[in-house]
């Protein structure tokens, strides 16, 4: 960037400085997670100037309040399966920040995000010098993706929400199908303090006439999603419960039927623990099918009018379905770390209902040791009283570092109130990792409640 006066670079350019990888990190870090400003405005200003690179190949566009980033996981390992180059952009990371975005399972490298950072950093001090805000942290690492997406010449990009989606920063996008995993009791002081509220934000996603794919797990979120899509006149396409079966559950695999109402497909396959995995499975299978009728237009206009076609699916793309289900991975959900300890990112009620839901089917004898640590801003009471219905043989209570963690004396008022287990608290996760790593010879060592939590256990390389 010139000087007018001068033509010499300016010496508070960061785009023109030589930063190192961690450099760029700390930049963004240090950026406000929000923008001082609600809505999309600021940033499509910022990717006017920028041309609009997340206009330059199909978009996925996924919220929800749990399950996306393994539903975006799902559906882009499928799509690898078939050819397509695919980049995925998820939130939060647990250990690095370039885990956000990937082209498929693998992460943008660092001198790849240096070299992206500085590129939309040019175009962010242009944008300044217009009057234009600076974007926010969510924001910034969102245009890094759009641009490295471009970069990368991708077939197709799966954007995540960050939370909620009306005013979420990856709303800017103009997807050819939208996706709503769930909708469940989180982040209220942002969403609202109820399903239909919380629903409505998550609907906000859905667009003039584009398809839109929502797994119907409480009434009251379909009817809210149902009539967004009405206005919209986007054709909604539910996923049920009803619809799959559980077949066996052997060798750490969940075999599993789906009948999708345009195919019944037998012996699919995760090697994910979770029980709840199934069900964003399937919906990244409704998913892929809906993209695979569509292929030849999306590929010819960009976009997709939500119109059927009469193809019919082949050997080839069962195989493909069942190979990428499989092959799929998504670090700190249910994931076994060690000989019987497990990681699970559960943190609020609708997902420590579903994996005490998993600890009942897939471990109902075991006995079972409990690591926890939770935000304040969390409904941690209801959490905890889902969890107590899981008799476990003692609870340990840690506390992760950080502003938002809550105090160990509330959290363990909290277990006491619920539970008559033997409860132990640490100030460290450290120390209560290695105490309760130290029980499970003859046990099972859960931790769960907070991806914070997730995200520190496998920095410590647990």
């Amino acid at each position: 960037m010139q000087d007018g006066n001068t033509g010499m670079k300016k010496d508070n350019s960061i785009a023109e400085k030589s930063m190192t990888f961690q450099e760029c990190v700390d930049y963004i870090l240090s950026v406000p997670l929000f923008a001082s400003k609600l809505g999309t405005e600021n940033l499509n200003r910022i990717l006017d100037i920028m041309g609009h690179p997340e206009r330059s190949y199909p978009v996925i566009h996924v919220a929800g309040t749990n399950g996306k980033g393994s539903t975006c996981s799902f559906l882009a390992s499928m799509l690898e399966q078939s050819g397509r180059r695919v980049g995925v952009f998820t939130s939060p990371h647990l250990i690095t920040i370039t885990e956000r975005i990937r082209i498929g399972q693998e992460q943008i490298t660092e001198e790849a995000f240096t070299d992206t950072f500085r590129t939309v950093m040019r175009y962010v001090e242009s944008a300044k010098e217009e009057g234009i805000a600076h974007p926010s942290f969510f924001e910034l690492v969102f245009l890094m993706a759009a641009v490295y997406f471009q970069k990368q010449q991708v077939d197709y990009a799966i954007f995540e929400t960050g939370m909620g989606g009306r005013l979420d920063a990856t709303n800017v996008v103009q997807p050819v199908l939208c996706i709503i995993t769930s909708v469940g009791m989180d982040h209220m002081q942002y969403l609202g303090d109820t399903i239909e509220a919380i629903a409505a934000e998550k609907a906000g996603i859905i667009k003039e006439g584009i398809p839109v794919l929502f797994f119907d797990r409480r009434r009251e979120a379909t009817a809210v999603i149902t009539e967004f899509a009405q206005k919209k006149e986007a054709k909604l396409y539910l996923v049920e419960k009803s619809q799959y079966n559980l077949s066996k559950i052997a060798n750490k695999v969940i075999d599993f039927s789906f009948d999708s109402g345009y195919y019944r497909y037998c012996n699919l396959k995760i090697k994910q623990t979770g029980l709840y995995q199934i069900e964003n499975a399937i919906l990244a299978v409704k998913a892929y099918e809906l993209l695979l009728n569509r292929w030849n237009d999306i590929c010819k206009n960009g976009f997709w009018n939500g119109e059927e076609s009469d193809y019919r699916l082949t050997g080839i793309d069962i195989d493909r379905i069942q190979t990428g289900l499989y092959n799929m991975f998504w670090s700190g959900r249910m994931e076994q770390v060690a000989e019987n300890v497990y990681i699970d990112g559960a943190h609020n009620e609708e997902a420590i209902e579903a994996f005490c839901n998993t600890l009942k089917v897939l471990f109902p004898y075991e006995q079972k040791i409990l690591l926890f640590a939770v935000s304040r801003d969390k409904d941690y009471q209801r959490m905890i009283e889902k969890l107590c219905e899981i008799p476990f043989h003692e609870i340990i209570i840690v506390r992760y570092e950080g502003s938002r963690a809550a105090e160990l004396e509330a959290v363990e008022a909290a277990f006491r109130r619920f539970s008559g287990s033997k409860i132990t608290t640490f100030d460290t996760i450290r120390a209560g990792f290695l105490y309760g790593k130290s029980h499970v010879e003859d046990q099972c060592l859960f931790c769960v409640g907070s991806l914070y939590l997730a995200g520190s256990l496998l920095s410590l390389g647990v």
